[in-house]
């Protein structure tokens, strides 16, 4: 069984599947949709995670500012890095090689293209942002002070949203071998498995 990441596809192992979001416009464009279709659901059931915890939360007032709506700008552009830098660091702990980063129309990636990664690490590489900023987002959320747990939801929600390329590919994850690899461009993943 192949458990460390090689830059050699080994003898045997061919291609049997390609998520390809370059080529598959119709895919992204469908991500982009799934991933507000979980948000905004996200958000009002974490929103209300937070005020069942935090019960001084619900007198609160909710009026939205356009500096509050810069503010959620700006927390998108650090959630987009923050969530490929996850990513990235797991790419790197697999493979102790630089990863490579890219934004696109549609979509945000990092990748480590000269890599074949075995896919249970490769599972870790795809739900590790959604489970690490989803698990620190939660703890902010019952520690921070009152004005700022919105925007921690509104994180969270955000980056539950934008996992959804990740889980799809989770998905495929599950109908391949154990000995089956991963090779991630940031555009383009494909699946090897030895037959």
């Amino acid at each position: 069984m192949m458990n460390i990441s090689t830059r050699t596809l080994p003898e045997g192992y061919a291609q049997t599947v390609e998520i390809d979001l370059k080529k598959n416009k119709r895919l992204a464009i469908t991500l982009n949709v799934a991933a507000l279709v979980i948000a905004v659901p996200g958000f009002f059931l974490l929103a209300s995670f937070a005020a069942s915890a935090r019960p001084e939360l619900m007198n609160s007032s909710g009026t939205v500012s356009v500096g509050v709506l810069a503010i959620l700008m700006g927390l998108m552009v650090i959630l987009f890095t923050l969530h490929e830098a996850v990513h990235g660091f797991l790419f790197w702990v697999f493979t102790r090689s630089r990863p490579v980063f890219a934004m696109r129309l549609f979509y945000a990636y990092a990748g480590a293209p000269a890599w074949y990664i075995p896919v249970r690490q490769y599972a870790i590489v795809t739900v590790g942002p959604l489970v690490i900023i989803g698990a620190v987002g939660l703890l902010l959320m019952l520690t921070v002070p009152e004005s700022w747990v919105l925007f921690i939801v509104f994180v969270v929600a955000m980056n539950t949203g934008g996992s959804a390329g990740d889980l799809l590919v989770l998905t495929r994850l599950f109908k391949l071998s154990a000995t089956s690899l991963a090779n991630d461009t940031g555009d383009v993943v494909s699946f090897y498995e030895n037959p």
